[in-house]
């Protein structure tokens, strides 16, 4: 801004700048009128440069900055405060999200950002176990019935008979199995040369014979 300037009670109008020269000097002194200058602190001015603003020197507190300056912690990126002379980037890790604590149905969707993650539903089973064998139950709050994977059979009584009788490989016997048992299995009730579940017989077998002359029966 241009003002008068007065040297030696001479007038010199609509000057913005003052050339004075100096004494045994092939130099000037120089004076610029600051008084229309906006800056009033060092905050306003890129360091390390220095500037006057009506009659105060000023210098520069605003650091350079650059993409190195930049630090990331997880998905938060921080901008230390400064000029940046051109675009400043940052690599940032994948951020993270916590699943529920429980899942209705066979999944649930987790996001963070612009990244979904589908989580499946794991459900750990713990069978209720009675007498030896596995039977049905549920597991907590899963709801997640169990059924029987073996044969069982109940109680019985088995009769020997004339040709053998079996109980499965892996029949789980839920009730006392008895096999029948009789008094009169001996020897003596057996006929010779037999036997009946390894007991040899000893009962002789009687011979008949038959006198045509005498018409005489013989048991012997």
């Amino acid at each position: 801004m241009a003002q008068d300037v007065v040297i030696s009670g001479v007038v010199y109008a609509d000057c913005e700048k003052v050339d004075i020269p100096i004494q045994n000097s092939n130099e000037k002194a120089t004076f610029i009128d600051t008084s229309d200058a906006t800056l009033t602190s060092g905050a306003q001015m890129l360091s390390p440069y220095t500037g006057y603003a009506d009659g105060v020197k000023y210098t520069g507190s605003i650091q350079s900055k650059s993409g190195s300056d930049l630090t990331a912690s997880g998905a938060t990126v921080t901008v230390p405060a400064g000029y940046y002379s051109s675009q400043a980037t940052k690599s940032v890790s994948s951020g993270s999200a916590t699943a529920p604590a429980t899942i209705s149905g066979t999944s649930a969707t987790v996001s963070t950002g612009t990244n979904t993650l589908t989580l499946s539903k794991t459900v750990s089973v713990t069978p209720s176990v009675t007498a030896g064998y596995v039977s049905s139950g549920t597991a907590g709050n899963s709801s997640v019935s169990l059924t029987a994977s073996v044969t069982t059979k109940a109680a019985a009584t088995i009769t020997p008979g004339t040709s053998d009788q079996e109980i499965a490989a892996g029949t789980y016997l839920t009730g006392k199995q008895t096999i029948s048992g009789d008094a009169n299995l001996v020897s003596a009730n057996i006929v010779a040369g037999k036997s009946i579940f390894s007991v040899q017989g000893s009962a002789a077998v009687p011979t008949i014979s038959y006198n045509s002359t005498t018409h005489v029966l013989s048991i012997s």
